[in-house]
């Protein structure tokens, strides 16, 4: 699978939530469990809108295998 660079993920994901819209990330640090849940799917939301620029596709001579797991040390259920 092509590998997006470290570098460039980074600064994507930098600017990604330093334009992220305030009201969301003030209210990641909410009292209610609900509001802060509320406020983590629109900031992934606002996540995915900004990478849908980026292609990743599999090797298609390599052997299929399920997507890796975009962050491995946490197989935890969310929430």
């Amino acid at each position: 699978m092509r590998r997006i660079s470290d570098d460039l993920l980074l600064t994507h994901l930098e600017v990604a939530l330093a334009v992220a819209p305030e009201h969301t990330l003030v209210r990641l640090n909410a009292d209610d469990p609900r509001v802060q849940r509320g406020a983590r799917v629109d900031l992934a939301r606002h996540l995915v809108e900004r990478m849908r620029g980026f292609r990743i596709e599999g090797d298609a001579s390599g052997p299929s295998s399920a997507q890796a797991c975009l962050f491995p040390g946490d197989l935890s259920p969310i929430g």
